[in-house]
């Protein structure tokens, strides 16, 4: 099999915040990108969720999993390559910069996680097998390039995507009295960005260049993780980012759990040899 496409929608069941480096005024504004708008004739920035946020949040999940479920504390660098992928670096252990190709296959082999997000271990750069889309808002301006729109979206294609988006608000007071006089009170600061609102409906997939069965459960695995922790961008303590989702086709996540209790100990010792590589 070459690739595995998995095709889907998210939906948010409570704000969803999502800044990108924008401002208007004080207010951080949603992260966007330009597009050109055929109704309009013009070009025009809109908001969306970016592929990357989605793929890191997901990757924390993993690892997140994987580490309890075989009982281990990465040390810092390896818990870098775990968690964000790692940092290229000069090796001189390594002579030449030639790849370890037997490094690769290991991985590969033992570390599904790590097949599917990739990582990089001193100058090795091991690609991932998995792809992950922007999400992009159902709704008018994005119409022409969404594709099938799911049978979920109803009137929403219809919409302006500013119908989707409102500014929320938070407060923060400052209780400290170190630096303030008796009579003086606490300040209360507000902060106001934008983000989507709840009903906001996205259009998103995932695609597994060559997986493996065991990548494809892995990804399976961690949808599983994703659905008992449903949430998607910032502030999700307070009351943001709750979402709901569905992507076909869906795969089995247990020969993943199998793998893992069956073959514990071998990844365990994979990750040893990393992390003394690491350093």
């Amino acid at each position: 099999m070459t690739t595995i496409t998995l095709s889907g929608w998210i939906e948010a069941l409570t704000p969803i915040q999502h800044g990108g480096d924008e401002k208007t005024g004080s207010v951080p504004v949603l992260r966007s990108i330009q597009i050109w708008e055929r109704q309009m004739q013009q070009h025009v920035r809109l908001p969306f969720i970016s592929g990357n946020a989605i793929r890191g949040m997901l990757r924390r999940l993993c690892m997140h999993d994987l580490l309890r479920r075989l009982g281990l504390t990465a040390p810092p660098k390896l818990y870098h390559a775990l968690f964000t992928g790692g940092i290229l670096e000069s090796t001189a252990g390594e002579a030449g910069g030639e790849i370890d190709l037997a490094l690769r296959r290991v991985i590969r082999d033992t570390l599904p996680p790590l097949a599917l997000f990739g990582t990089a271990v001193g100058n090795q750069n091991i690609q991932g097998s998995l792809k992950v889309d922007h999400a992009m808002p159902v709704c008018r301006e994005y119409a022409d390039y969404l594709g099938a729109v799911p049978d979920i979206a109803g009137a929403r294609i219809q919409h302006s995507i500013r119908t989707f988006t409102d500014v929320s608000f938070a407060t923060r007071r400052d209780d400290l009295r170190a630096e303030r006089a008796e009579d003086e009170q606490a300040r209360q600061m507000l902060i106001e960005f934008e983000a989507f609102v709840p009903g906001a409906l996205f259009v998103h997939g995932f695609t597994l260049v060559y997986p493996s069965e065991l990548e494809m459960a892995c990804l399976g695995h961690i949808l599983t993780l994703w659905r008992e922790q449903p949430y998607l961008g910032g502030k999700s303590a307070s009351g943001y980012g709750r979402v709901r989702f569905e992507y076909q086709p869906a795969l089995d996540p247990a020969p993943y759990a199998q793998f893992v209790a069956d073959y514990g100990d071998d990844m365990r010792q994979v990750l040893q040899v990393l992390g003394e590589r690491l350093g």
